[in-house]
């Protein structure tokens, strides 16, 4: 990646893991620097500080320059372009090669666990990366009935936090992130009660795998989108 050029520069943003205990009188306390790492448990972790690529700080993206990924990615999976615009805008603000200090990468940060959840190789590839992270954004808003605020909530700290706080978690982090998401979309920017109605039985979500042929005719079937080309989305039964 640095033979690429692509030196990565830190952006002023700070963000840090919550942890939580449940004190004597039986009141939750949640911290970001526990007094006594024993006391309690980690709760969120967050994606760290993003890191800006050299290339990207010199040459911005015009912003457009995905949209053949994010048409294709809105089409698949039957999710708002402006939803995925938005999520890629709070994100990484369309940078391709940008990381995290905590290893969140590519245009929508998708944490190593979340790549290997949707099938993306590699994070870095603008197509593969836009659609693991618009297949995992419209499995949250199948969970949460389409509410945005809530799916950019678990997008952020993930699923278990939202549930362990029956909406949108009382994170910062996240409630700044919540706010950017619905402020770019033109949405109240108010996040401060959300509670879900929690399904009453929630299934692993299937698996995802594509077959495409390739220019010589040859079908081809893996668990991650070719790079260019068409393709058929196969989601296995279990």
């Amino acid at each position: 990646m640095l033979a690429a050029g692509a030196l990565l520069v830190s952006t002023p943003a700070v963000r840090a893991d919550i942890y939580t205990r449940i004190n004597s009188k039986g009141i939750v306390e949640a911290t970001n620097v526990p007094a006594n790492p024993k006391d309690f448990k980690l709760s969120y972790r967050s994606k760290g500080t993003l890191l800006h690529s050299a290339d990207f700080l010199l040459h911005p993206s015009q912003n457009n320059e995905f949209d053949s990924h994010i048409e294709a990615a809105a089409t698949l999976f039957g999710v708002s372009r402006a939803l995925i615009r938005a999520i890629i805008q709070a994100e990484s603000g369309f940078d391709r090669l940008a990381v995290s200090t905590a290893g969140a990468r590519g245009l929508m940060q998708l944490m190593p666990a979340t790549a290997r959840r949707f099938g993306v190789l590699d994070s870095f590839d603008a197509r593969q990366n836009i659609f693991g992270g618009t297949l995992y954004l419209k499995i949250l808003l199948d969970l949460y009935q389409g509410d945005i605020s809530l799916s950019a909530a678990a997008y952020n700290a993930g699923e278990e936090a939202v549930a362990r706080y029956n909406g949108v978690p009382p994170f910062k982090e996240t409630q700044g992130y919540v706010r950017t998401v619905n402020g770019i979309l033109g949405a109240p920017p108010s996040v401060a009660s959300r509670p879900f109605p929690v399904p009453a039985a929630q299934k692993a979500p299937p698996r995802i795998y594509y077959r495409w042929k390739d220019d010589k005719g040859v079908v081809h079937m893996a668990q991650s989108p070719p790079s260019v080309g068409d393709y058929v989305t196969i989601r296995s039964a279990d």
